[in-house]
């Protein structure tokens, strides 16, 4: 499986953002954990706790970018956000330095 970063800004105000994240977080989570989405997202960052509601940034494995994106609209998350969808290699640090002895 591949890896994509995906970077979201809003498209809509950041209280109809939160109410559709609401509502799809829980059915978007157990589907993926299913095996029933075409990509699934291993991690979120979100910078909202901390004065600044965007980009988010979410970690995804999937096939193809169209894999991730077609997650996203399946529970309408691109009609009020953004998908910047880039595949990225991943770098562990700390196999890094245990493999340099």
């Amino acid at each position: 499986m591949a890896k994509f970063m995906v970077m979201h800004t809003y498209k809509k105000p950041v209280e109809e953002v939160v109410r559709v994240l609401e509502q799809v977080q829980v059915p978007m989570a157990r589907a993926m954990a299913a095996g029933k989405t075409p990509a699934r997202c291993l991690k979120t960052w979100n910078p909202g706790a901390y004065g600044r509601l965007e980009p988010a940034v979410c970690l995804w494995e999937g096939e193809t970018a169209q894999d991730v994106e077609a997650t996203l609209r399946q529970f309408g998350m691109l009609d009020v956000a953004t998908a910047d969808t880039m595949q990225v290699d991943e770098t562990d640090w700390a196999q890094v330095a245990q493999a340099a002895g």
